[in-house]
């Protein structure tokens, strides 16, 4: 099967398939899915769920987590790679009676639904793991470049002198500077860009709700989020928000080695972010579980390509009108920056990730690869 036909052309099909092909596993695999369906509803009044499919044990001890759509947009990529598995994968996988592999289809469905990044409250969803919340989070230099970063028209003498600013800045202060600004994550401004919100979103409490009922025994998770939008078009690097010396990073390490990069130490292609999926999943995991976790980075076009991309998709939203030419042209570009249309990139996306399941399967104790068939 080409690789590139994993890709779904919307949310919509893309859950459909998802769940049709988990069903169709029931031969191979017992099955349980949790689906907790958030309050907005999709552009054709379509549910909007996250979708925990379970295949295996119903509380494991051993799990491998494939979690797609935390950036919403970024979901075509993370559905592909699950669709690969439900394909590819699971009907030829022997799991032991405490072991599963989890997909978890679109950690922000309304994203993913409606072609942002963000969800239904403008939230970055990976901005919003956080127990607390303080409204003074913000970066001074995010504070200096607010109005640059958030324009409140598209003017273009006033946009050019907005970009002069964001080029001196990054004169002065380097690019990756500009990138660790715009992209951190902020919890002053909610309609500004990389809003992490006041408080966890109705699809982080379901997340951890999730993760608290189904792993509650657990005492080996293996956790991939895909992701898109850094680095050279088609590479991967694993990214983590742990330190170099946790026990997380030392097991990741030892899971995949070579791939992982923490943003938090500054050696990956991320800078440091607040509010991340790993740093909010590991407490509620059992005490003493071993946690390996990964987001998978597939890099797209230059970081100012995507970081202008997220900042006209946000003035959109709050200023624009999503139906006109303007709005169209936006919406094409955030598509295209996160999900780009060449058929090689979707292939080589697909392979990588591939390659890291596999990877994760062969550190998952319970997992074994079996023939093609009924369940064994």
């Amino acid at each position: 099967m080409d690789p590139a036909s994993h890709f779904q052309p919307s949310y919509a099909v893309s859950r459909e398939r998802f769940l049709a092909g988990a069903h169709a596993l029931a031969a191979r695999h017992d099955v349980t899915i949790d689906s907790r369906a958030i309050d907005p509803k999709g552009p054709t009044g379509e549910t909007l769920a996250l979708d925990f499919a379970i295949f295996g044990a119903r509380r494991p001890a051993h799990a491998l987590v494939l979690s797609s759509g935390t950036h919403g947009v970024e979901g075509y990529v993370g559905s592909a790679i699950q669709q690969h598995v439900l394909a590819e994968v699971l009907p030829r996988l022997a799991l032991g009676p405490d072991t599963a592999v989890i997909l978890q289809h679109a950690n922000n469905p309304y994203g993913f639904a409606w072609g942002r990044r963000v969800n239904e409250s403008n939230v970055d969803f990976n901005r919003n793991f956080l127990d607390a919340f303080d409204a003074s989070l913000c970066d001074p230099d995010y504070e200096r470049l607010h109005d640059a970063l958030n324009p409140r028209d598209l003017d273009p003498a006033a946009e050019a002198a907005r970009w002069a600013q964001v080029d001196a800045f990054v004169a002065e202060h380097g690019q990756r500077r500009y990138q660790q600004v715009a992209m951190g994550g902020q919890y002053r401004y909610p309609q500004g860009v990389q809003y992490g919100g006041a408080r966890q979103e109705q699809g982080t409490r379901h997340l951890l709700a999730l993760v608290r009922e189904h792993l509650a025994n657990a005492r080996t998770v293996l956790w991939l989020d895909f992701h898109t939008g850094l680095g050279a078009f088609g590479d991967c690097e694993l990214v983590t928000g742990a330190m170099p010396d946790s026990d997380c990073y030392r097991f990741s390490v030892d899971v995949w080695p070579g791939w992982i990069k923490s943003a938090t130490s500054g050696e990956s292609v991320s800078t440091p972010l607040n509010g991340l999926l790993d740093r909010g999943v590991e407490p509620v995991l059992p005490a003493g579980c071993r946690f390996a976790f990964g987001f998978p980075e597939y890099g797209t076009y230059e970081p100012m390509r995507m970081i202008r991309a997220i900042r006209a998709d946000n003035w959109l939203h709050a200023h624009g009108d999503p139906s006109d030419a303007t709005g169209r042209a936006i919406r094409d570009e955030i598509l295209e920056v996160f999900r780009p249309a060449s058929e090689d990139w979707r292939r080589r996306v697909v392979g990588t990730g591939a390659r890291l399941v596999g990877q994760a399967l062969a550190r998952l104790p319970g997992a074994t690869p079996g023939p093609a068939g009924d369940r064994t």
